[in-house]
């Protein structure tokens, strides 16, 4: 029971959402794209047998459970294996982007106190001084 209720609670990361992601990621960094999509795929059959082993073991009544507990065990250790695997993809991506920004916000903040010179150069010279 718990299983089922784990399972429906998965988010779906390979639903149609992630086309425009891989997309974006695509014209960035085409291996990069292709690295989630490995990943995605790898995640997506690991829950796939996730969710066999949990009907299998849920239709084996108490009597066989305890045969079917080690596919469902291992099943579940790979499909949490797959879905850390795209979590820490993200994560790295999502720290370089970080890093890029943080970068980008000193050029920025550097030319607008270029500006600031500039314009108070410039008000001067309006007022003749």
């Amino acid at each position: 029971m718990i299983v089922a209720l784990v399972l429906a609670a998965t988010p779906a990361f390979g639903q149609t959402g992630d086309e425009g992601f891989i997309e974006y990621l695509r014209k960035q960094d085409p291996a990069a794209a292709e690295r989630f999509v490995t990943l995605r795929n790898a995640r997506d059959a690991a829950l796939a047998d996730y969710r066999q082993a949990s009907e299998r073991y849920n239709a084996g009544g108490p009597a066989l459970r305890s045969v079917s507990l080690p596919a469902l065990q291992q099943a579940k250790r790979r499909y949490a294996e797959a879905s850390l695997a795209v979590l820490n993809f993200l994560d790295e991506r999502d720290r370089g982007l970080i890093i890029k920004l943080e970068a980008d916000i000193v050029r920025v903040k550097r030319t607008l106190e270029e500006r600031a010179r500039d314009r108070t150069e410039l008000q001067r010279m309006l007022r003749g001084e």
